[in-house]
Formats: structure tokens, sequence, C-alpha cells
């Protein structure tokens, strides 16, 4: 069974985090319950680049949104979300 954790960046933008099958991060970006763009990274997102890195594919794709704002999402739903992150990716 897959685990999957998932962040609220607003009511319309999400990512969904797992184990990859090629790198040890997946990201799935959902907007409006629709896939925009999966990738697999050795970026955790709990260290700074990994948070740059999983922003800026989010900016990317997703124009409308400020990089700023997204990084402030970013940083305060994984905080939120710290156990289950690491049940995901293991210790940081």
């Amino acid at each position: 069974m897959v685990t999957v954790v998932v962040i609220d960046l607003d009511e319309s933008l999400s990512v969904e985090m797992t184990i990859g099958v090629s790198k040890p991060c997946r990201y799935t970006v959902i907007y409006e319950g629709e896939e925009v763009v999966q990738y697999e990274t050795s970026a955790d997102p709990r260290t700074a680049g990994g948070r740059v890195g999983l922003r800026n594919i989010i900016c990317r794709h997703m124009a409308d949104y400020d990089k700023v704002m997204v990084n402030e999402q970013l940083s305060t739903e994984i905080s939120e979300h710290v156990e289950a992150v690491a049940n995901e990716f293991g210790p940081k």
C-alpha cells in the first residue's frame, strides 16, 4: 500500500508526496482536482533546497501563483505535517 502525504497550499492547489520509484521523493501537483505535473527528485521537502525546487516546479506550471506565497505555504504545511512526512521519507 502506498502512503501519500497531501499538503494543501490553498483551496485549489495541493501537493501529494510519496516515495518515488527511481528517486527518493515523488511530488504530484494537483490544481482543482486535476494533476498538473508529477516528478521524482532526490530533494527532501523538509530541506530548504527541496522546498525551493518544489516551489519552482509549482510556479513554473502555475504562473498565477506568487513564489513568496508558495514558499511560505510550503514551509507552513510541511511543518504542520512533519510527522506524516517523516513517516513517509524517514528521518531528516
